[in-house]
């Protein structure tokens, strides 16, 4: 995804804000102390707040492809190392995260098979990886069942362990958290 421009990113981050969502995520992510954080596709930064401020903002990274969400991250969260980046080429080493999410971007992904494969590189061994999206009954800015399973067939390939979909309710909305496990 070319990524937003500044008017376009400023309304998207107002319209679709939802701290319930982020919430949700979060928690099932299981941060601890020691972790090393990447958001993609941190949108406003809503997620990257909330995860800074449990286990520090120096322990947290966020990419997205738009370099006005990166500003806004960057002024919201200070301290958090963020990049304009789509999840195809996450500009940081690979084996340096213990915890990936992406919450609502994966359908805007261009490639999301390589946005995986890259994803899975860049976790650390035992490392967790959450991909967050509203649960639709057809294809649209979500995810349906059909591309759960193709999505999962594609963690699987890629070699994760514990790859499973959990259902959550988040504000109005359904979200399927699409997680998995980078052998130890």
């Amino acid at each position: 995804m070319a990524g937003f421009g500044a008017f376009s990113s400023r309304l998207y981050a107002f319209f679709t804000r939802n701290p319930s969502t982020a919430r949700v995520v979060i928690e099932l992510a299981g941060l601890r102390p020691d972790d090393r954080v990447l958001e993609v596709g941190c949108g406003a930064g809503g997620a990257v707040e909330l995860a800074a401020s449990r286990i520090g903002a120096e322990r947290v990274a966020a990419v997205d492809p738009s370099p006005t969400f990166v500003e806004m991250v960057g002024k919201r969260v200070p301290g958090v190392e963020a990049e304009v980046s789509g999840a195809e080429n996450v500009p940081f080493p690979d084996a340096s995260f213990s915890v990936i999410y992406s919450v609502a971007s994966m359908h805007h992904w261009d490639d999301p098979d390589a946005g995986l494969a890259t994803l899975t590189a860049k976790l650390a061994p035992g490392g967790r990886l959450l991909i967050a999206e509203r649960l639709l009954r057809r294809p649209g800015h979500g995810i349906t069942q059909e591309r759960i399973t193709e999505v999962e067939t594609k963690l699987f390939e890629l070699g994760q362990v514990d790859v499973h979909t959990v259902e959550r309710k988040a504000g109005h909305r359904r979200l399927a958290i699409l997680m998995s496990t980078r052998p130890a």
